[in-house]
């Protein structure tokens, strides 16, 4: 890890989220998470619900109290434990209370970095199934296992299954708290909006197997070209939303530039023989404007992309 890293190697190597996770390879992600730190004593209270973050204990123990109730016989958790489990698998109807046992330290992890990481590492979206379905099988906590078909169900909507990126619904959620995050520190926003061109006449010529196979392609690109902090999402049909955090515009110009160029080379197999001929696209490029709100800041993308279509396709505007 770089010097200036909230979290050693040490202790990352501890949490079994991050078991054979190369960690110079997220770094980008950890950068974006943060740190809480716990005196003996003190409580553990969550910033946020906690279905909108993940919290994992680095170091120290927390004493676990069902009903809110200090006791003399709490449960402990461990260097490595996810803290959201441990609510998540309390008596239902029942709350909980966390209690640091001795100095400890937390990693907060939210909603859109979950979903960065399990992009970014096969090997870390493996660890994070694996923890959920040993919960989820152990006799003891069946209550657990309630909570995670109701996860499964949640992510039937904010998932699209065609290219695996997150979908229109999840993405104004992100959306929204990414300007409010960048409004409160001052660091720049941008939004990337893109579509295939003359995607519908693509598709009437080369059937839906052909529009599908287009659709991966775009999606291998965008996967395998921007960082892992960077957060994508299917927003309809051909058009693929990018959010950017602190990103500015004239950055953001570079990279959707980029990306348009490394798309017009892509060839595609249809896997039938057959092999398309290359796609372009049209991007349209906005930067969050201070004291602005999500909404204009994808009502801007949105205009952007109407102009880069307007001029012929295969343009970046913004």
């Amino acid at each position: 890890m770089t010097h200036d890293s909230l979290f050693s190697t040490a202790e990352l190597e501890t949490v079994p989220l991050f078991r054979f996770v190369p960690l110079e390879c997220i770094e980008g992600i950890l950068a974006h998470c943060t740190a809480q730190e716990l005196p003996r004593g003190e409580r553990f209270e969550p910033d946020g619900p906690l279905d909108r973050s993940l919290s994992v204990l680095l170091s120290g123990r927390l004493a676990l109290h069902y009903d809110v109730r200090e006791t003399n016989d709490p449960l402990f958790l461990e260097p490595g434990d996810i803290i959201g489990e441990t609510f998540s698998a309390g008596e239902p109807g029942v709350p909980c209370l966390l209690v640091a046992a001795e100095p400890c330290r937390v990693l907060v992890m939210e909603e859109d970095l979950i979903w960065s990481l399990a992009q970014a590492s096969h090997a870390a979206a493996c660890n994070l199934l694996g923890i959920l379905l040993r919960r989820r099988h152990d006799p003891s906590r069946e209550s657990f296992a309630g909570t995670a078909r109701e996860y499964a169900l949640h992510d039937q909507s904010i998932v699209d299954p065609l290219t695996g990126f997150q979908t229109r619904r999840w993405l104004e959620g992100v959306l929204e708290r990414q300007a409010g995050r960048a409004a409160s520190s001052g660091k720049p926003l941008s939004l990337m909006m893109i579509d295939i061109d003359h995607f519908r006449a693509f598709n009437e010529e080369h059937g839906r197997i052909g529009g599908d196979r287009a659709l991966h392609a775009v999606s291998k690109a965008l996967r395998n070209y921007l960082r892992p902090t960077e957060v994508v999402a299917r927003y309809g049909g051909d058009t693929f939303a990018i959010l950017l955090p602190e990103t500015g515009v004239a950055t953001a110009r570079m990279i959707a530039e980029r990306l348009r160029q490394r798309l017009t080379n892509t060839v595609i197999d249809i896997h039938d023989g057959r092999m398309l001929p290359p796609l372009t696209i049209s991007v349209g490029v906005a930067e969050a404007a201070v004291g602005s709100d999500s909404l204009t800041l994808l009502r801007g993308a949105l205009e952007a992309l109407d102009a880069a279509k307007a001029s012929g396709g295969n343009a970046v505007s913004g």
